[in-house]
């Protein structure tokens, strides 16, 4: 009976000192997935609004969540909707306008 009592108080000892083992890695994990990705290879940071294509772009590629082919959609929709066709700059600026006026 007492060898039943050492082996139980055995794994439960195991079982309590592996729960707070595995709770510290839990802890560094967050602090690793803080750091910059690939820093070395950063040489410097994107403006917030400013992309490939300007500003008005980096306005809509915002409003889209980051999702370049929902602003392409939008641009090729409102070239195609002037008659005559506009081009993409024109698109694209007519397309921030309207979406700053509608956030006013």
């Amino acid at each position: 009976m007492l060898i039943f009592a050492l082996l139980s108080l055995l794994v439960i000892a195991a079982i309590v000192a592996w729960s707070l083992k595995s709770g510290k890695r839990k802890n560094n994990k967050v602090a690793d997935d803080s750091r910059i990705y690939a820093a070395h290879t950063q040489s410097r940071p994107l403006e917030p609004l400013e992309h490939s294509t300007g500003h008005a772009f980096g306005l809509l590629l915002k409003a889209a969540r980051g999702d370049r082919s929902v602003v392409e959609k939008w641009i090729m929709a409102e070239q195609h909707q002037n008659i005559p066709p506009i081009s993409r700059d024109g698109a694209i600026e007519q397309l921030a306008k309207r979406l700053q006026a509608s956030r006013r």
